[in-house]
C-alpha cells in the first residue's frame, strides 16, 4: 500500500450557530493497486464523529481514520529567513522615520521663512550703509503674490510627501507585526503535531480520482444583521438582510461556495419526556457527621462534572450532499431545508480564520406597510413612527439589530424579534419630527363647597395639539390619561372628553387610559381637550396630582 499526501482545498462551508459543516475536495492521479491517501494539516476543533469521504471516480473508498500526528521539527532555517526578512523591513521603517523627520524640519524652516518675511522690521534712525549693514527694500504686490505663491506650493510638496511616508510606515509596521507574530509562532522546535485523515482506496485501473472530505468543526458562527429604508413618500418598507461571520478554526475560508443554515445542531433533536412529579410532607433529617458530609459532597461534584462533559458532547449534524452549485443571483439563494433555511452566499465567500467579523449580503425585500404615528404628550412632545408590516418573504427573519433610516437619514437603532413567513410585526422607526405634538396646561380651579360637609374641588384643564407638518395624510395614535381613586371619599369625574360622546376615534380602557386614532391631511391641526374634576373632604390632602 502506497501513501499519498494530497493538498485540498475548501470547496464548501454550511455555518450553523457555533459549528460548522467544511467539505475539501482533492483531485490526483493514482496506479492500479491499493492507497492510503492523507489529508493534512486540519482543524484541530474538528469533530472526528462527523467525518464522511465521497468521491467521483472508478475506486472503491475504503476506511476513513483520524490520527493525530506527532514530529520533530527543525524551525532554524525557517527562524533565519523570516529574521533575515524581518530585519529588511526594520531597516526600511528606520529610513522612512528618517524620511519624516526630515520633511519636519523642512515645514519648521519654512514657516521661520514666512514669519522673518512677514514680521515687521524696526525703524532704524538712519540708513546704513557698507559692510556693517545693508537696507531691507520694501515688497510690492507681486514679490508678496510670489511668496505665497512658493509658500503654498512647498506646503502642499512637504505635505503629500510626509502623507505618503505615513502611509508606508504604517504598512511597514503591520507586516513587521505579521512577522513577528510568525517567529512566535515557531517557537524552539521540539516535538510538534498535526492533525490529518486517512482514507484508504482500491484502483484496479490507473486513472484520476476526486475525493470530497466532509467534517463538522466547532466554534464557528454568524448572526443577522438588518438595514430597514423607509420614505415619508412611501408606503414600502426596504429591507437589506445581511449576516456576520466569524470563525476561528486556524484556516481561511477562500473563495469557498457559502451556505448560513438556521438548524439549531446544538440543540437535540429528542423530544425530552417528563419524570414523574411526586410530592411529599417535609421530614428533617438528623444532621450527619463531618466525614459523611464530604463523602457525600464529592459523590455530588463528582456527578456536575459527569453531567457537564455530557452536555459538551453535541449530536453529530447532518451530513452534506456531494453536489455543487451554481449562483446567478446577486442575493443569496434560500432553500427551504424543512425545519430549518439554507442562504446560499452569492458568488461565494471568503472568511479569515482570525476571528473577525466578515458581512456578507443575504437578502433585498421590499415589505407594503401601514405607517401609524404614536405620541404621548404629557411624557414626552415627540412623534413615534411605527411601521406594521407583514413577513411575505419565504425565509424567517431571525432575532437581531435593526439599523433603521427614514428619508435617507439614519434615525435609531432597534431589533427584529423572531418574525416567521407570514407573520406580521411592527417595527419603530424612530421619532418624527415632521409631526409636531404638543402638551399644553390650561388652568387649574379650585373651590370649597357644603355647608356642613364642606369638601374641595378642584378641576384641572389642559390641551393636547398635533399639527401634521408633512406632504401626505398621517395616521396618529395619541395617549392619555385620568387620574384613578381607590377611596371613596376621593372622587374623580371626568368632563372631557367623554366616551359616550360617540366618538369613533375615542377610547378609553379599565384604568382610565384614553387614546385617540386621528387622521390627520398634510398641514392640518387638531386640538384635544382634557379636563377633569377632583372632589375630596376639605380636612384631606391629596397626593398624586
Amino acid at each position: 500500500m502506497t501513501s499519498t499526501e494530497v493538498a485540498s482545498v475548501v470547496r464548501s462551508v454550511t455555518v450553523y450557530q457555533g459549528r460548522a459543516m467544511i467539505s475539501r475536495e482533492a483531485t490526483l492521479t493514482l496506479q492500479a493497486g491499493d492507497h492510503s491517501v492523507l489529508f493534512p494539516d486540519l482543524s484541530p476543533y474538528l469533530d472526528r464523529d462527523s467525518l464522511q469521504v465521497r468521491g467521483m471516480g472508478e475506486a472503491v473508498l475504503g476506511e476513513c481514520v483520524f490520527e493525530t500526528e506527532y514530529f520533530e521539527e527543525d524551525v532554524d532555517d525557517r527562524r533565519r529567513t523570516l529574521e533575515k526578512e524581518r530585519l529588511a523591513l526594520a531597516d526600511e521603517l528606520e529610513g522612512l522615520e528618517l524620511k519624516l523627520a526630515q520633511l519636519a524640519g523642512e515645514k519648521a524652516f519654512l514657516e521661520r521663512i514666512a514669519a522673518l518675511v512677514t514680521t515687521p522690521q524696526p525703524a532704524a534712525p538712519a540708513v546704513q550703509t557698507g559692510p556693517s549693514g545693508s537696507a531691507q527694500p520694501g515688497l510690492d504686490v507681486s514679490v508678496w503674490m510670489g511668496m505665497t505663491g512658493f509658500y503654498r506650493d512647498k506646503h502642499t510638496e512637504i505635505d503629500g510627501l510626509s502623507l505618503k511616508a505615513e502611509r508606508e510606515s504604517r504598512e511597514l509596521s503591520g507586516r513587521l507585526e505579521a512577522l513577528d507574530a510568525r517567529i512566535d509562532e515557531l517557537g524552539s522546535g521540539g516535538q510538534r503535531s498535526r492533525n490529518l485523515v486517512k482514507v484508504g482506496i482500491r484502483k484496479e485501473e490507473a486513472g484520476e480520482l476526486t475525493l470530497r472530505l466532509s467534517y463538522m468543526v466547532a466554534g464557528p458562527s454568524w448572526r443577522p444583521v438588518y438595514t430597514l429604508r423607509a420614505a415619508s413618500d412611501s408606503d414600502k418598507l426596504m429591507l437589506e438582510y445581511d449576516a456576520y461571520l466569524s470563525q476561528a478554526t486556524g484556516e481561511d475560508w477562500v473563495g469557498t461556495e457559502l451556505k448560513l443554515s438556521t438548524a439549531r445542531v446544538n440543540v437535540s433533536g429528542v423530544v425530552p419526556e417528563l419524570s414523574p412529579w411526586r410530592l411529599s410532607f417535609y421530614r428533617p433529617r438528623p444532621a450527619p457527621m463531618r466525614a459523611e458530609m464530604s463523602k457525600r459532597s464529592a459523590k455530588v461534584m463528582a456527578e456536575v462534572d459527569d453531567y457537564a462533559a455530557g452536555a459538551m458532547a453535541s449530536p453529530s449534524a447532518p451530513m452534506e450532499e456531494y453536489a455543487s452549485y451554481d449562483v446567478e443571483s446577486e442575493e443569496a439563494s434560500v432553500e427551504d431545508a424543512g425545519a430549518s433555511v439554507v442562504f446560499t452566499v452569492a458568488g461565494g465567500g471568503t472568511v479569515s480564520g482570525d476571528n473577525k467579523d466578515t458581512r456578507v449580503g443575504l437578502a433585498r425585500r421590499e415589505f407594503p406597510a401601514e405607517f401609524l404615528y404614536q405620541a404621548v404628550p404629557k411624557l414626552a412632545e415627540l412623534a413615534y413612527l411605527t411601521a406594521h408590516f407583514k413577513n411575505d418573504a419565504e425565509f424567517p427573519l431571525l432575532p437581531g439589530a435593526v439599523n433603521i433610516f427614514f428619508d435617507g437619514s439614519f434615525v435609531a437603532n432597534s431589533a427584529f424579534p423572531l418574525i416567521m413567513p407570514g407573520q406580521e410585526s411592527d417595527v419603530s422607526l424612530g421619532v418624527d419630527e415632521g409631526v409636531k405634538v404638543e402638551y399644553r396646561f390650561i388652568k387649574r380651579f379650585k373651590k370649597n363647597e357644603g355647608l356642613v360637609n364642606k369638601k374641595v374641588s378642584e378641576q384641572f384643564e389642559y390641551q393636547l395639539r398635533v399639527t401634521n407638518n408633512r406632504t401626505r395624510a398621517a395616521r396618529i395614535k395619541l395617549f392619555d390619561q385620568f387620574p384613578m381613586t381607590g377611596d371613596k371619599e376621593l372622587v374623580v369625574k371626568p368632563l372631557a372628553p367623554l366616551a359616550r360622546d360617540g366618538q369613533k376615534e375615542l377610547s378609553i380602557d379599565d384604568e382610565n387610559k384614553l387614546s385617540w386614532t386621528l387622521e390627520l391631511k398634510p398641514g392640518e391641526k387638531r386640538e384635544l381637550p382634557l379636563s377633569f374634576l377632583v372632589e375630596y373632604p376639605t380636612e384631606r390632602t391629596v397626593t398624586g396630582l
